[in-house]
C-alpha cells in the first residue's frame, strides 16, 4: 500500500471525517435521507488484486429511511486521468452485491464517491461514455449508474479552508492531498495549513492525527525536516517536537529495514535536517556529534551543506 493510500485510510477511518466529507459532497436530496448517527465503518474491502491497481476503498453502511445503504469512499490511485474508471467502478459495485448475496443478505444500494488528487483536472463521465459512437437507441442496453467524483484540483485552497468543509483536521488532510504533487507550493503553505488546526492540536487525538499528517509529508515529498518543524512550531510546541520525533522514527525504521540507496539518500537528508535544527537551537557541535554518533568534523561539514559519507548503520 502506497503512502497516499495509507493517509487516505487514516483520514477516512475517522467517522467524524467521513460525516463531514459526505455532508458536503452528497447531493442535498440524498443528504436529507441519510441517518448519519447510524454510520458504521465496515471491516470489509471489496477491492481485489486487479482493482487495487485503480483505487482503495473505505465502506460505510447506514440507514436511509427504512433501508440500509452502503457508502463507498474510493481513492483513485493514479495521478492522471484513467478513462476506464467507470468500468472499474461497475466491477467494484457488483463485487459488493455478490458478497451480500453469498451471505444471504438483501442487496444494498451503493453510493460510490471517488476522490482524485492528480495533477490534471478530470471529469471521467459515466459508464456509457466508455462506449464509442453509441447509437441513442442502444443506450438503454448499457448498464449505467451515478457516482460522485471529487476532483480536488477543482477546489481552491480557500474553498477547502473557508467555505466547504467544517472540521479542521479534514480541511488540513484535503489541502495536503490536493497539494502533495506541488512540493514547492506545499512547502510555502505548510504554516498556513497547520494554523487551521491550532485549537485541534491542543487535544490528544489532534496530536495523534498530526503525526499521520507529518509522516505522510515526509514519506511522499522531499520537504526537509527543518521546514516541517519550523512550520508547525509557531502553532504547536508539542507539534514541533512531534515533527522531530517522527523524523527520527522514520530514520530508525529505514535503518532497521535496510532500505536501498534511494532510501539512504532520504535518510541522509533527514539526518542533515536534524543536525541543523539542533545547531539552530543552540546545541554545540561537540554535543551534536556525540548525540548523532559522528565526529565533529562531519557535523561541521553537514552544517556547511557539504556531503559527508555516513556509515550505513546510521542511515
Amino acid at each position: 500500500m502506497g503512502h497516499h493510500d495509507v493517509f487516505f485510510k487514516q483520514t477516512f477511518s475517522i467517522k467524524e471525517h467521513a460525516v463531514d466529507y459526505l455532508r458536503h459532497v452528497l447531493p442535498d436530496e440524498i443528504n436529507d435521507g441519510v441517518d448519519y448517527s447510524s454510520l458504521c465503518l465496515e471491516n470489509s474491502s471489496y477491492v481485489d488484486d486487479q482493482l487495487s491497481e485503480h483505487f482503495s476503498d473505505m465502506v460505510y453502511s447506514c440507514f436511509y429511511g427504512k433501508i440500509i445503504i452502503k457508502v463507498a469512499l474510493l481513492f483513485e490511485h493514479k495521478s492522471y486521468p484513467d478513462h476506464n474508471l467507470p468500468r472499474q467502478l461497475n466491477k467494484y459495485m457488483v463485487k459488493i452485491w455478490d458478497a451480500d448475496a453469498k451471505q444471504n443478505k438483501e442487496l444494498s444500494p451503493v453510493i460510490a464517491l471517488v476522490l482524485y488528487h492528480g495533477k490534471e483536472s478530470w471529469n471521467p463521465g459515466r459508464l456509457h461514455s466508455c462506449f464509442k459512437n453509441l447509437p441513442a437507441e442502444l443506450t438503454a442496453y448499457v448498464p449505467d449508474f451515478k457516482y460522485i467524483f471529487v476532483d480536488l484540483s477543482g477546489y481552491s485552497d480557500e474553498d477547502i479552508r473557508d467555505r466547504i468543509f467544517t472540521l479542521a483536521s479534514l480541511k488540513m488532510s484535503l489541502l495536503i492531498l490536493k497539494n502533495i504533487f506541488k512540493p514547492q507550493k506545499l512547502e510555502t503553505q505548510l504554516g498556513h495549513f497547520f494554523e487551521i488546526g491550532r485549537i485541534y492540536f491542543e487535544k490528544e487525538n489532534g496530536l495523534q492525527f498530526l503525526e499521520s499528517i507529518i509522516k505522510y509529508i515526509y514519506q511522499a515529498t522531499e520537504i526537509e525536516t527543518i521546514t516541517v518543524v519550523d512550520a508547525i512550531k509557531p502553532v504547536s510546541k508539542k507539534g514541533g517536537e512531534l515533527a522531530m520525533t517522527t523524523a527520527e522514527k522514520l530514520r530508525q525504521e529505514g535503518r532497521q529495514e535496510g532500505r536501498q540507496e534511494g532510501r539512504q539518500e532520504g535518510s541522509y537528508k533527514t539526518l542533515s535536517s536534524m543536525v541543523k535544527i539542533m545547531r539552530k537551537n543552540g546545541m554545540s557541535e561537540e554535543k551534536i556529534a556525540k548525540m548523532m554518533n559522528l565526529d565533529v568534523d562531519s557535523i561541521k561539514k553537514i552544517l556547511k551543506g557539504e556531503q559527508v559519507d555516513i556509515p550505513l548503520d546510521l542511515l
